[in-house]
Parts: structure tokens; C-alpha cells; sequence
């Protein structure tokens, strides 16, 4: 298991996965039943990380209207190589097919 902050996740436990981001599914470690997906971006992929500090400014702020469509950031953490991204699960299985 790796862990991130309050959270930890498999890496075989793969959500899905795009360019620039591989999505895990992971757990809160004090209540392992919250399902939650997490985000690992590496850095070397990101041509712009300014921009992704803008994104994740966006994401929390949109978090804290708790509205049934968005989908919640619990948390943030970076390392040397990756920015992880903490989230609520969709409860769509994939937001291209609930639209």
C-alpha cells in the first residue's frame, strides 16, 4: 500500500488513466469503507505547473459548495516527482458515459 497524507491506495487498484495522470482507488486509513480516488500527476509530464496550481484552486473552491454535481477534493499533496489529488468518487463509473 502507498500512502498519501490521511489516505492510501494500491497501485494495482487502477481507476482509470490518461496523458498526463494515472487514478488510483484508494481509502481514508482511519475509515477504510470511504472510498476515494486519487489522482497521481507527475510532474515531468505537466508543461505548465502554474496552471495546475490555478486548477486545484478552482477544485477547492467548487468543493465547498457541496453541490451534488461536482465532485469534492478532500485533499492536495505533492512529492519530488507528483502532485496527488485527493477525490471524492464519481458515482457515475465514467463521466463520458453518464452524459
Amino acid at each position: 500500500m502507498e500512502s498519501i497524507g490521511d489516505y492510501e491506495y494500491n497501485t494495482k487498484d487502477i481507476i482509470g488513466h490518461g496523458a498526463f495522470a494515472v487514478v488510483f482507488k484508494g481509502r481514508e486509513k482511519k475509515n477504510p469503507s470511504m472510498t476515494v480516488a486519487i489522482k497521481c500527476i507527475t510532474k515531468k509530464n505537466i508543461a505548465k505547473q502554474s496552471l495546475l496550481g490555478k486548477e486545484i484552486k478552482i477544485l477547492q473552491e467548487l468543493t465547498e459548495l457541496h453541490h451534488e454535481n461536482v465532485v469534492a477534493l478532500f485533499d492536495c499533496k505533492e512529492s519530488a516527482n507528483s502532485v496527488y489529488l485527493v477525490m471524492e468518487v464519481s458515482k457515475f463509473c465514467d463521466l463520458l458515459e453518464s452524459i
